[in-house]
């Protein structure tokens, strides 16, 4: 067939196309959704006064502004590190003065008890409050967020009999609950007393140092932190002493180790700030302050995380803040 004689057809079937085409409308390029931005926490303990008073110097009850903070920065997750409620964490207590100020973050926030939660029996007040979430009356769990596995531990139930040594309720299920997620790509646990610690009157760094600092009154924690750095923890979160404090990675006998937990303490959630410990100060805690109120904010990335210090705007500048890998 010459090229004169096919002519017609090939116009037949572009007119066709073009038909086929504009019923079917225009043709929409495919675009992949944006990825899920990496989750960001909040962290922070030793929270709600018995007042809304404010007061002048470092007694001051601020914790209505460590709240207005959490809202602004908007996290994922509140990571609430115990001593939430003073002096007894009542249920009264929780409904007159953390709810009025914190009820609203409901939704985000993971909690865990603190002794002062324990001036009520058996921390009934907490539980009652956060119902569920805080599975009492154990009140240790565990979640996942992003890539990332998160525990929460009771940390003062180690401190009565059975404590968390090896064979105890609580030292069973972390073992467990870490082995059933060695796959996730980094894990944070968080409790209310810090494992290493630097403060006046109380002992937490050196079980066999001879100075200021000889002694240890955490000796009750060394088997969890044992256990988790064995298998892999990144991070530890704690309160309990009304300070911030980042610590240098190292295992449970206070060794510094690039491959070891790294704790920060963040105290500061508005109850009151506490004074530095003796000197000298431990050679593994990197950075310290008592002058702001603020939270510690996390970005949880795929293989790393970044932290950030974030104070009160109205207190001291104080500046910490870095991105490290995870194990």
């Amino acid at each position: 067939m010459s090229v004169r004689a096919r002519r017609p057809a090939l116009l037949a079937l572009a007119a066709a196309l073009v038909a086929g085409a504009t019923l079917a409308g225009p043709v929409v390029p495919v675009v992949a959704a944006p990825p899920s931005p990496d989750p960001v926490i909040a962290a922070v303990g030793d929270v709600a006064c018995q007042s809304f008073s404010q007061s002048d110097g470092e007694g001051a009850c601020r914790s209505d502004e460590v709240a207005a903070l959490i809202t602004d920065l908007a996290p994922d997750r509140f990571l609430a590190l115990g001593d939430l409620q003073y002096n007894n964490g009542t249920l009264e207590e929780f409904l007159r003065v953390w709810d009025p100020q914190f009820g609203h973050l409901g939704s985000i926030t993971m909690p865990t008890p603190g002794n002062h939660e324990y001036g009520t029996e058996g921390a009934q007040g907490y539980f009652d409050y956060f119902g569920p979430v805080a599975n009492g009356p154990r009140g240790y769990y565990s979640f996942d967020l992003g890539a990332w596995h998160i525990v929460s531990l009771n940390s003062d139930i180690c401190r009565d009999d059975p404590g968390c040594g090896p064979g105890t309720p609580q030292y069973e299920w972390l073992e467990m609950d870490l082995a059933e997620h060695d796959d996730a790509a980094c894990t944070l646990a968080f409790q209310h007393h810090p494992t290493f610690d630097w403060r006046q009157w109380q002992k937490f760094v050196d079980p066999d140092d001879t100075g200021p600092n000889a002694g240890s009154e955490n000796e009750m924690y060394f088997d969890m932190w044992r256990l988790m750095d064995g298998a892999g923890v990144d991070v530890m979160l704690a309160g309990h002493n009304h300070i911030y404090h980042r610590w240098a990675p190292q295992d449970a006998d206070g060794v510094r180790n690039a491959n070891g937990i790294r704790q920060f303490t963040i105290g500061t959630g508005g109850r009151s700030l506490y004074p530095l410990g003796k000197k000298p100060r431990p050679a593994n805690l990197l950075a310290v302050q008592n002058k702001a109120f603020g939270v510690l904010q996390m970005t949880l990335h795929r293989d790393s995380y970044s932290y950030a210090w974030i104070g009160l705007p109205t207190d001291p500048a104080f500046r910490d803040r870095g991105t490290f890998e995870c194990r």
